[in-house]
């Protein structure tokens, strides 16, 4: 019996991605269904969320672990579904950048050389994208972001090359650039004509919220502010931070910036006797930080929960918060019962963002030469 089009549609977009693969060689209608824009909208939303793992321990193992949330937010792991890059990839190690509508970005960097690759895990698609100007020398810094931007509806890679100078009287800071590869598009890498005066360092990733990708970065003088890049006119933005309780003296290597539903927030490691995670309830607006989140040092924990890199990795259904513990293990903070749970799913070496899963090819973008693993 044939069924209209909008009825498939719905149908189509609740199976999983593995099953829809072998769906979509059935007939070409169902392949040009999968490829309708109205089926990529309905399939991100009935996809399930998860977080990816990307774990790259010291004896060269390299795999993505897939974590989904389930019935009062359970984590279900399948080992099954876990893919390891070192069986088909072409480089190692490469460094998860983020993971937007499925598609993940890495980035692989050998002395001088970077390496952008666009990766679907469950369509087993790849791209390469082409080297940046600017190499990666030191004391020169590079950083990146892969985000959507939701007025073009394009995938941009955004990545942040940071030039040390020093003035005659010895003094250094930071010139910093964006250079922007819009995927499917023009096929080469843009340098964008503003410039700022920020240090980025060399943090994973940066933020993705309201079409802009965020970082923390330092001034000139060593403030720390809150930077954006726009992804519609691509241009930066910046406001202070101004979080209550930071000072020069804070080691900026132990804030990070994260969001909490859907809101800006600030994760500090910084005081002996406790974490804390201020959010900002109102975009842009300094006076609205709130301390969220405040976990006191106990026994059970002190050594070593305080002066680390603790990141947010997704505040759930019931409150409780995800955090990631340096690159070391996950861990669940429940506000209420004021609990911590550590997560035994893999530990070492690991870096991690939300992930939905997609079906959607990469062949899609005609521009890029799509490679399959």
């Amino acid at each position: 019996m044939d069924l209209p089009s909008p009825i498939l549609l719905q149908i189509l977009s609740t199976l999983p991605p593995t099953t829809l693969l072998y769906v979509k060689t059935v007939s070409k209608s169902f392949l040009n269904l999968t490829l309708d824009s109205e089926f990529t909208k309905l399939s991100r939303s009935a996809s399930p969320a998860s977080i990816i793992i990307h774990q790259f321990h010291s004896n060269r193992t390299n795999t993505l672990t897939f974590l989904k949330f389930v019935v009062d937010n359970n984590f279900d792991h399948d080992p099954i579904v876990d893919l390891d890059l070192q069986l088909y990839f072409p480089v190692d190690p490469v460094f998860l950048v983020g993971s937007v509508h499925g598609f993940v970005c890495f980035n692989h960097f050998f002395g001088d050389v970077d390496s952008i690759y666009i990766l679907n895990p469950t369509t087993r698609e790849y791209i390469i994208l082409p080297q940046p100007q600017r190499v990666r020398k030191w004391p020169n810094l590079v950083t990146y972001g892969f985000a959507f931007d939701p007025v073009r509806f394009d995938y941009k890679v955004v990545r942040i090359y940071q030039e040390e100078i020093r003035d005659t009287n010895g003094f250094r800071y930071y010139k910093s650039e964006a250079q922007v590869y819009t995927i499917g598009k023009l096929g080469y890498w843009r340098s964008s004509v503003e410039h700022v005066m920020f240090c980025f360092g060399c943090r994973a990733y940066g933020v993705n919220l309201y079409g802009k990708i965020h970082w923390l970065v330092s001034d000139a003088n060593g403030n720390e502010l809150m930077c954006s890049f726009n992804l519609e006119n691509e241009l930066f933005e910046s406001f202070p931070t101004a979080a209550p309780g930071y000072s020069k003296e804070n080691c900026p290597n132990l804030r990070s910036l994260g969001v909490f539903g859907r809101c800006l927030c600030v994760c500090d490691n910084n005081a002996d006797t406790h974490f804390e995670v201020w959010v900002m309830k109102e975009y842009g607006v300094t006076d609205s930080w709130v301390k969220q989140i405040v976990i006191n040092n106990a026994p059970e924990y002190n050594d070593w929960l305080s002066y680390e890199m603790i990141n947010l990795l997704k505040v759930l259904e019931d409150g409780q918060v995800l955090f990631l513990w340096r690159d070391d293990f996950l861990f669940l903070h429940h506000p209420v019962k004021k609990t911590l749970k550590m997560l035994d799913v893999c530990e070492g070496n690991l870096l991690a963002c939300g992930h939905v899963s997609s079906s959607l090819s990469l062949k899609n973008f005609e521009v890029e030469v799509v490679n399959v693993f």
